[in-house]
This record gives structure tokens, C-alpha cells and sequence, in this order.
């Protein structure tokens, strides 16, 4: 039984891949001088927390070149209850425009992360200075599945602990969906 079920589960992993190369295969890209793009993702956060969501906004100022701004948001309740929002800016050079499109990006990003749990109440504020490498594979001309990851520098405010520091490291930015029109 786990046997027909692994068999299974690869077969279906390769119809998909199939059928997505099969629809990108030579629809080209949105990317182009003027165009916007719009982007959901999932990842961490500049603090290392998990399950941070961000929407960002792209304007390509030529075919290869776009500017970036996004908004990072996270809350939860219970045991602890945290909230984390963060906005950042940069710019992506793209590698190659095609189907799969690797890019290069820099970005600096403000964050702030306040919780309140057994531990007691956490605030701190971050600004974080990253260069990220990715690539885009387009699944449809206006649709893209994106993933990254990057290496940063920041500093952290901690309001409760009444310290600075400062850290160096990777940023995993996740996975994410790209939008175009």
C-alpha cells in the first residue's frame, strides 16, 4: 500500500511539473519597461520568526530592472500574542528574462515585532540591510512562482531589554506568487 502510494504521489508531482513547463514553454514574460507586478509570499521574518506573510508591489523601470516596496504582516494569539509588521524597498536586476528568470535584488527593510507570553512583553525595531538571488518561473504569461534567499546585516533596538545589536546572516525569504498586468 505505501509503495502504490508513493508511485502515485510521484506521478502526480511529474503530470503537474509536465503540465506547467507544457503552459510556459514559449508564453514569454510580463516583464517589460512599465509594467507593475504584484506579489504575495511566505517566509520569515528579519527576527527569524516564521509564518510572516508579505504583499509587495513591483514597477519595472526597464525589462530587466524593478523597483520593489512590500509590507510584512504577522499575528497571533494564545499562549503569546506577538504582532510583527515591516516595510521594505529595493531593487531587483533580473538575469535573464525568459520563463525562468533568476534575478539579484537588494533591499532594506524596517521591522517591529512586539509580544507579550511567559517570558514577558518583547519590543524591538529592526532595520535590515539584505541582498537576496532567486528566480521566477513563469507558469503563465501574467503568473509566476517565485523563491529566494538571501544574506543581511541589521541592527535591533530591544525597547524592553533597553540593548542594541547588531546581527549578520541569512535572510530566508520563502516562497511566493507573482502577478502581472
Amino acid at each position: 500500500m505505501k509503495k502504490l502510494l508513493i508511485v502515485s504521489i510521484v506521478a502526480g508531482m511529474v503530470m503537474v511539473l509536465g503540465i506547467g513547463s507544457a503552459f510556459a514553454a514559449g508564453t514569454g514574460t510580463s516583464l517589460k519597461q512599465g509594467a507593475f507586478g504584484f506579489n504575495v509570499g511566505y517566509g520569515n521574518s528579519v527576527f527569524g520568526d516564521t509564518g510572516v506573510v508579505t504583499v509587495s508591489g513591483k514597477y519595472f523601470v526597464a525589462g530587466d530592472l524593478a523597483l520593489i516596496t512590500g509590507l510584512g504582516l504577522q499575528g497571533s494569539s494564545g499562549d503569546v500574542d506577538a504582532d510583527f509588521f515591516s516595510i521594505s524597498a529595493g531593487v531587483r536586476k533580473y538575469l535573464k528574462i525568459d520563463d525562468f528568470a533568476p534575478f539579484l535584488e537588494g533591499k532594506l527593510t524596517y521591522a517591529t515585532e512586539k509580544f507579550t507570553g511567559a517570558a514577558g512583553n518583547v519590543h524591538r525595531d529592526a532595520f535590515d540591510v539584505s541582498a537576496v538571488f532567486g528566480a521566477e518561473y513563469f507558469l503563465h504569461r501574467q503568473f509566476s512562482i517565485e523563491g529566494s534567499i538571501g544574506f543581511g546585516i541589521g541592527t535591533v533596538d530591544d525597547k524592553n531589554a533597553n540593548q542594541d545589536y547588531t546581527y549578520i546572516g541569512t535572510r530566508t525569504v520563502g516562497l511566493s506568487a507573482n502577478f502581472y498586468f
